[in-house]
Formats: structure tokens, C-alpha cells, sequence
């Protein structure tokens, strides 16, 4: 590991682990480098789905999932899996209120 202050959180760990040791599929710095990438997708896209949820006047849940869909075009660059996590993760932030 590294001596980063950061702490990956274990359902983004997931995406990068396999076998029955859980072992890591790519090394840390690697790893490190997407959660952030991730991390600041999700609170960056959290002030515009609030702007949405309370200008459609319709739930976080509804607004996700659109989100989710500019999310997997190839110029984001994000893996399938990692649009999931950002998508919980943004409705866990919209869920706070943070």
C-alpha cells in the first residue's frame, strides 16, 4: 500500500478484487488513482442532482439513473462498474444531504 492519508472504502475495493483471498486485480496506485477519479465524479454531479430532484420535483432515485446513462458513454472513460459505484455513491450523498 501506499502511505496516502486516503481511505478507499470497501465497496470501492470490491471492484478490484477476486478469488478467494480477495486478492487485489490491479496494483494500489492504480486503484487509488480510480477511486478518486470516482469519488470526485460523485460530489460534483451531487449540486446538479439536487438542482434536478427540485426542479423536475421528482426523487433522487429517479434523477440516478439518468445520470447513470451520460455516465457510460466511452468519453467518460469509466468502467461499468465504477458508473454503478458512482451512481450508489451519488445517492448516498443526495440520501445525506451532502
Amino acid at each position: 500500500m501506499s502511505e496516502s492519508q486516503i481511505v478507499v472504502p470497501d465497496s470501492f475495493l470490491a471492484l478490484f478484487q477476486a478469488g478467494a483471498g480477495r486478492r487485489l486485480t490491479e496494483p494500489w496506485h492504480h486503484i487509488l488513482s480510480r477511486y478518486e477519479c470516482c469519488e470526485d465524479l460523485a460530489q460534483g454531479l451531487a449540486p446538479q442532482a439536487r438542482a434536478l430532484v427540485a426542479e423536475l420535483g421528482v426523487t433522487a432515485e429517479a434523477v440516478t439513473p439518468k445520470l447513470a446513462q451520460g455516465l457510460q458513454h466511452p468519453s467518460v472513460g469509466l468502467a461499468p462498474e465504477e458508473v454503478q459505484w458512482v451512481c450508489t455513491r451519488l445517492a448516498e450523498l443526495l440520501a445525506h444531504g451532502l
